[in-house]
């Protein structure tokens, strides 16, 4: 194995076996010239390859990895999130409770996410709301854009605003909602509307905690274990960092990402055992390109979320081969036994996860290319061609 990685990537010699037979791609220039930063460890802990290892690499979205182990050990795994509706007074809130999910892709209809709200409202003969609709996200500070994000993502569907409250995953039409709240709250807004209730005065957000008067309804959000599927199946930047903002939402001091670090460090250093040294993470999902982790601390938290008395609540979480997600159309012939986490950026791609080899047994792979001018198709298929020697019973 040794022997056919290093081929394969000092060289770019198409020598490298694989279980499915296939010959993988020559490397191309660009390529060779990337930096390439790899470890792959069997289940004893012996090396099987390694290169670069302890150096800090971008790890795009192999980030979301460390955040979905600390949301799935702090927060645990049948944790839900609360959105309710208060009535005070003349006016309606509208209070966000760290759900990503409001209006996203579990809801079959859109149009009936706040139907438990109209209930609610319609059980109290009530048929119009004479003062504000207040959108509550006290729960969350106001740094909703990390700071470390490129301006240039800003305003995408993968870059939107991070906030206590969440509707239809932030996106209004093809684009970023300009403000979670407000987006949210003229949402709820148009469907009292077109249940036959008139919300007469304005929206407004409140920003500081406070107790309001009467709750009369709560949407549930699913499960953490549900969204973290979405998080490392489908690598999406916006549940991830309200997971991992919600680290820290303990209903006194406003959630930030500053906290939510703190909480996460001391996991993965002193639960995970993961070298406080060998990562730096500024933001909760890996769009920023100041995170660095190295492939050693990679593989390390991988081996505590494959240990046995968690691997069977955390194998289905990761992206499958051949399934819904991010490698559904790579790896194919490894579904069974392959479990992983993508990661792409410009001039970044990334692929970490878990082998189930056929005669007993794991091995664990990260495999980070940085700094390269290739397209992602042919970095992943070069990936590729080192997760199947990976998972070759062939010893070299």
């Amino acid at each position: 194995m040794r022997r056919a990685l290093a081929l394969l990537l000092l060289a770019g010699c198409a020598t490298l076996k694989s279980t499915s037979g296939v010959r993988p791609p020559r490397l191309t220039l660009e390529l060779q010239h990337a930096i390439w930063a790899i470890d792959i460890e069997d289940e004893s802990g012996r090396v099987l390859y390694q290169r670069n290892a302890h150096t800090l690499v971008v790890p795009a979205s192999n980030r979301k990895l460390f955040a979905a182990a600390t949301v799935a050990n702090c927060l645990g795994l049948d944790h839900q999130f609360a959105t309710e509706l208060w009535l005070d007074g003349r006016d309606l809130v509208l209070r966000g409770g760290g759900d990503p999910s409001l209006g996203g892709r579990y809801y079959q209809r859109r149009d009936l996410t706040f139907a438990p709200f109209i209930e609610a409202l319609q059980r109290r003969g009530i048929t119009s709301i004479d003062g504000e609709l207040i959108a509550d996200v006290s729960l969350f500070d106001r740094v909703t854009i990390p700071p470390s994000w490129k301006v240039g993502f800003l305003g995408e569907p993968y870059a939107v605003p991070v906030d206590a409250l969440a509707y239809n995953e932030n996106v209004d039409d093809s684009s970023a909602a300009s403000d979670a709240a407000i987006n949210a709250a003229e949402a709820l807004r148009f469907a009292l509307t077109q249940a036959g209730v008139a919300v007469r005065g304005a929206t407004r957000i409140n920003t500081t905690a406070r107790a309001w008067q009467e709750r009369i309804a709560v949407i549930a959000s699913p499960p953490v274990h549900q969204l973290l599927t979405t998080v490392l199946k489908n690598s999406q930047n916006l549940y991830t960092d309200m997971l991992f903002k919600d680290l820290s939402a303990n209903g006194t001091t406003p959630a930030s990402f500053e906290a939510s670090a703190e909480i996460e460090r001391m996991f993965l250093t002193s639960e995970a055992g993961v070298d406080g040294a060998e990562f730096r993470f500024v933001d909760g999902c890996g769009l920023a390109v100041d995170d660095l982790v190295t492939p050693a601390a990679i593989v390390k938290l991988l081996r505590w979320m494959n240990a046995p008395s968690r691997r069977g609540a955390l194998w289905d979480l990761y992206s499958t081969p051949g399934q819904e997600g991010t490698l559904h159309t790579r790896l194919t012939e490894l579904a069974p036994r392959v479990r992983a986490k993508t990661g792409t950026l410009g001039g970044v791609n990334a692929l970490s996860g878990i082998i189930a080899m056929p005669n007993g047994g794991w091995r664990y792979f990260a495999i980070v290319a940085n700094h390269h001018t290739a397209s992602s198709a042919a970095t992943n298929a070069a990936i590729d061609a080192i997760v199947r020697e990976a998972a070759s019973v062939e010893q070299r």
